[in-house]
């Protein structure tokens, strides 16, 4: 069978390497081949060429993208350091199809910038959050046809682990603002946050740069609060917690409180959910948590999960590419703006001291503007 489409795959071994899975996403889509791939080192090369049975090789992304005709490119890498870069390159490639993993970029002028270049280049874009597995979809239906009553809360949260705080928000964060507006059904009005360091409110003097290319970032401790358009509110907290164990793990995810119920998921590793039959949770035993399943989810071996909720996000972003529109069920380039902008908001109402309003007029790193202000 020849394949409808060619696909390209970008890496870079030992600087965000192939993030969660992106790379093997084509290797039971017998519709898509993967062409080439390209990492600048020769060893992570060399494997991921048979790993994801490519064509072809190639050290350089830039080469790679202007000498194959291809039609779908994954921008693989976790660290930030060149996603910029590699997206503006495949903007202007023969691409019309881009699959990213998160998170978007490091600063919002810089998702701006790559966002403007895929739309020029008519590049449709989906961004790797979670929102795609099967889980959050059920959820998602069941808010909608009023199964918890009127959704009134969202209370969300990172892994609590080494990275609490400023890099639990950054890393984790991104799922967790994408999924609050998914379930919302509405965009971000303002933003109230808190960031601490050891209980103390950070300052200009507390940023460092994080791991994984995010940038200037500060705090163990983050408070916020989001006001919806459409009167729902959300939280997000990340508190220190160094256990690292699997509790670290499945803690992440959010509630959705309605108010006739409320739906727990829990996004790692790979999705829970738990119903709890009134609005008010009360810890006796007249209402008790009640576990959903999905049979034909929990069927999939727990280390393939990931894998298939790739392949959602991959197959309806090869549609959207075909009718020329934007993916729904999955996270697009403008979801995730959004929910990067979400994350940034909190410190830079942390920098002002005060609730901010969206979309924000500093589209740079907070902690940079506030570094170059000399505040303290």
């Amino acid at each position: 069978m020849v394949a409808k489409y060619k696909a390209a795959i970008i890496g870079h071994t030992g600087q965000g390497d192939y993030g969660h899975g992106l790379d093997l996403v084509y290797k039971d889509m017998s519709d898509v081949a993967v062409v080439a791939v390209a990492d600048p080192d020769p060893s992570g090369l060399e494997a991921a060429v048979i790993r994801c049975q490519a064509e072809r090789a190639y050290s350089n992304f830039n080469e790679m993208l202007e000498k194959e005709n291809i039609d779908i490119v994954n921008v693989c890498p976790r660290t930030l350091v060149h996603h910029a870069e590699m997206v503006k390159a495949v903007a202007s490639s023969s691409a019309r199809a881009l699959f990213c993993e998160k998170p978007l970029a490091a600063t919002l002028a810089e998702a701006d910038s790559m966002l403007e270049a895929c739309r020029e280049g008519e590049v449709r874009v989906a961004v790797a959050h979670r929102r795609a597995n099967p889980y959050e979809q059920l959820a998602k239906r069941w808010v909608d046809e009023g199964r918890i009553g009127e959704l009134q809360v969202l209370r969300a949260r990172g892994k609590w682990d080494r990275r609490a705080g400023g890099e639990d928000l950054a890393v984790l964060g991104p799922h967790m603002m994408d999924s609050m507006r998914y379930m919302a059904g509405a965009a971000v009005k303002w933003v109230h946050a808190h960031v601490q360091k050891n209980g103390r409110s950070v300052t200009a003097e507390d940023a460092h740069i994080g791991n994984e290319g995010i940038g200037l970032t500060a705090g163990d401790q983050i408070a916020a609060y989001y006001a919806f358009e459409n009167g729902v509110t959300g939280h997000f907290e990340s508190l220190p917690n160094h256990a690292c164990t699997s509790r670290n793990t499945r803690h992440f995810g959010f509630e959705a409180h309605g108010t006739e119920g409320i739906l727990s998921l829990r996004n790692s590793p790979n999705g829970e959910m738990y119903f709890y039959n009134d609005g008010l949770f009360i810890p006796d035993d007249e209402v008790a948590w009640e576990r959903v399943y999905i049979d034909e989810w929990e069927a999939i071996p727990i280390n393939e999960r990931t894998h298939h909720s790739n392949v959602c996000i991959v197959k309806e972003l090869l549609d959207a590419m075909e009718e020329g529109s934007d993916v729904v069920q999955a996270s697009s380039g403008k979801d995730a703006l959004a929910a990067q902008e979400m994350i940034v908001a909190v410190h830079e109402s942390q920098r002002l001291g005060g609730r901010v309003s969206l979309p924000l007029v500093n589209r740079e790193n907070p902690y940079s503007f506030w570094l170059d202000a000399g505040a303290t």
